[in-house]
């Protein structure tokens, strides 16, 4: 999905309206949502691990505009807190965990501290001054437990976001942990909708394998508890309404990740509309008609791909529906 924005309509567009990332517990770097626009993506992370921001320093700055990590942890209210670090660091987060879960479900590794360290964290206003952003257009926050309690102590912020997609949790693995509903019920009051639930993770106890694959433990299948996903919010289009700059960067960000009728329905306001007009003289469907067939061949060819892949672990383990 790299840039294949780039030489469309779609691309121009973008390169005049350039979008702002910030993902917020970047162990591991950025992701790929908004790789079809990364030519016009200025990507920031804060990652306050001092072994995986360290790792991040050596990675590369492509495929985004501009890219760079900085060494902070982001709480609600800022200052020198713990980050409790399990065996699986994954996991860290400022909070303490619930060792009791970890024994409910054996996944003791995600539960025990093997280290904490200091850190220095900022609020989510205090970061974006201190990476010199004048706004955020698509948030991706993942630290574990606290992000209702950042974004609710930086009102400024919410109030200029286009997108989110933040970790929830349906069973709290910390100590006084929010809950999925939490986070939906103070998202829509900012006037954003869930749009989707991404990579929902179902655990059970025994065995590595949930539905449908049967295992060679006791019992040797069992259906997974739900316990935690990432929500992806965006920002209702009846919000910008008016607004030709934040449509514009709605709408791309809606391109990026896949939702092009929102994207069409946000360009077709009689406010963008003219402006379309007026700088690449096209109309919203000339934009978002030649992205939405490249975007949807790269997503129709990779489901070929899961599908063919996704045959390897149903052979693997066929053999245990006779053990």
């Amino acid at each position: 999905m790299r840039n294949i924005f780039k030489h469309l309509i779609a691309g121009k567009l973008a390169q005049g309206h350039p979008l702002s990332y910030v993902d917020i517990g970047s162990r591991g770097g950025f992701q790929n949502d908004l790789h079809p626009l990364a030519f016009a993506v200025e990507a920031t992370g804060f990652e306050p691990d001092p072994a995986a921001y360290e790792v991040l320093q050596g990675t590369p700055g492509a495929p985004w505009k501009t890219a760079k990590y900085l060494p902070y942890a982001i709480s609600d209210s800022g200052g020198r807190r713990t980050l409790y670090i399990p065996r699986d660091p994954s996991a860290a987060s400022l909070l303490r965990h619930d060792t009791a879960l970890g024994e409910r479900f054996n996944k003791q590794h995600l539960f025990e501290i093997a280290r904490e360290e200091t850190v220095e964290t900022l609020s989510l206003e205090a970061a974006a001054g201190k990476a010199g952003l004048a706004g955020i257009d698509y948030l991706k926050i993942d630290v574990e437990g606290a992000e209702l309690s950042i974004l609710q102590a930086s009102p400024a912020v919410v109030d200029g976001l286009l997108a989110v997609k933040t970790e929830v949790a349906f069973v709290p693995p910390r100590i006084d942990q929010p809950l999925a509903f939490d986070i939906a019920q103070y998202m829509h009051a900012q006037g954003f909708e869930l749009m989707a639930m991404i990579e929902p993770m179902h655990w059970r106890r025994h065995d590595g394998l949930i539905d449908p694959y049967v295992g060679k433990g006791k019992p040797a299948y069992a259906r997974g508890q739900l316990i935690h996903a990432d929500f992806l919010f965006m920002r209702s289009t009846e919000t910008v309404r008016g607004d030709v700059e934040r449509s514009v960067r709605l709408a791309l960000l809606f391109m990026a990740l896949g939702y092009f009728d929102h994207a069409l329905m946000t360009l077709e306001h009689a406010p963008v509309r003219a402006s379309l007009e007026k700088t690449l003289g096209c109309t919203p469907l000339d934009v978002i008609a030649p992205a939405s067939k490249v975007y949807g061949r790269r997503r129709f060819m990779f489901a070929v791909y899961q599908q063919v892949r996704g045959t390897a672990p149903f052979l693997r383990y066929f053999k245990n529906l006779f053990g």
